[in-house]
């Protein structure tokens, strides 16, 4: 680490304590660099102080949900430009450029590549350009990439921002494959690039709702597998993903499409906020990780299942690879339930699978209920 950069500022649309993929990947960043004795600070527009001891900077604009963002949004996504998002840019520049002037460091989580909040990206492109060689992009998602935003892809600022590099920063993203895409949307040259991937933290859990996630995929496996005889269960941990509405309208169609099916436990749908000591419990409970999603800047949750030994199910797609090499099961990014379920059996059809459940078959509560208590309480001879 460079001696001389001793104060680091981060630039989200919510802190940390907004419980999300990028936000917990900054506070491991945030916190590490704590420990190193640096001075960190979080500039965000939501979200309240995580880890302890960073300094939150709140400009409230900078939210991807703050109401003048959401509606300067929805005018951007049917081509217009409105006269508010000039006056906003200027705003956000005017509120965060002494935070920057103030830093030696600004890295800027996926702002640069996504469309949440554009005013934002266009002001931090200006403030970029003041102080070249001073902000890194640390690239998570990039929307051009994404069909979600495709009523975004429009020629001319502030659209296109997000498809071009911006001049005196250094990209950074967390998985060749968003390399790759960097390069070929940018033009820059892929040596300029630097992959850092992702790590895992066994103090927090991340949130698994954006609709890219399959989760109803996962769901219609479960029904497949009832149907074929297997007493499945399947938990579905995490919130709403913290900066699209239309996020709270999935979970809502998952919550309505989970009660038509036995043994399914959205945990989000019932209010609950799982911290990871309870998932730890449930990944030493479960027998699969089913990861289906179609899109994806790195597979944490596979991680988590290696240091379980559990099997894997996702999604064949170039970041999943990447993370899991030969090791997964694979099936289609588009696979339907019934393709799922085949993929799980294979997994549980394994020397140590089958082995585990044979010793499910001996677990107190399972003897109890069909042997013990119908011995007890049944005919006497």
């Amino acid at each position: 680490m460079t001696g001389g950069v001793r104060r680091i500022l981060f630039v989200h649309y919510t802190t940390p304590a907004v419980l999300g993929g990028v936000e917990q990947v900054m506070a491991a960043h945030a916190a590490a660099l704590l420990a190193a004795g640096k001075d960190v600070a979080i500039l965000a527009g939501r979200g309240g102080a995580k880890p302890r001891g960073v300094r939150v900077i709140r400009v409230a604009e900078a939210d991807s949900r703050h109401r003048v963002v959401e509606r300067n949004l929805a005018a951007l996504s049917e081509g217009v430009r409105p006269p508010e998002h000039d006056a906003l840019v200027r705003r956000l520049a005017t509120k965060i450029r002494p935070h920057v002037k103030r830093a030696d460091r600004v890295v800027v989580h996926n702002v640069l590549t996504m469309p949440l909040n554009l005013a934002l990206t266009e002001a931090l492109a200006a403030l970029a350009r003041e102080h070249p060689d001073r902000f890194i992009a640390w690239t998570h998602d990039i929307s051009y990439f994404d069909e979600r935003y495709a009523a975004l892809r429009r020629k001319g600022a502030p659209w296109d921002l997000v498809t071009r590099a911006v001049s005196g920063v250094r990209y950074v993203t967390v998985s060749q494959e968003r390399a790759d895409q960097l390069s070929q949307l940018t033009g820059l040259g892929r040596d300029d690039i630097e992959v850092v991937t992702n790590g895992i933290d066994v103090g927090d859990v991340l949130g698994l709702a954006p609709r890219r996630k399959r989760i109803e995929a996962a769901i219609d496996a479960t029904a497949v597998l009832r149907r074929r005889g297997r007493a499945a269960v399947l938990v579905v941990t995490g919130t709403a993903g913290p900066h699209d509405a239309s996020n709270q309208a999935y979970l809502n169609e998952l919550a309505a499409r989970a009660k038509k099916v036995e043994g399914v436990h959205l945990l989000a749908s019932l209010g609950l906020k799982v911290k990871y000591g309870t998932v730890v419990d449930l990944y030493a409970l479960a027998d699969v990780l089913v990861f289906p999603s179609e899109s994806e800047g790195f597979g944490i949750p596979m991680l988590e299942a290696g240091l379980h030994r559990m099997p894997i199910v996702c999604s064949d797609i170039p970041a999943l690879r990447e993370t899991g090499g030969d090791d997964p099961i694979y099936v289609p990014p588009d696979a339907n339930g019934e393709q799922i379920a085949d993929a799980v059996e294979r997994a549980l059809d394994t020397t140590v699978m089958r082995m585990r459940a044979r010793a499910r078959e001996h677990a107190w509560p399972r003897l109890l209920r069909e042997r013990v208590l119908p011995v007890i309480l049944g005919r006497t001879a």
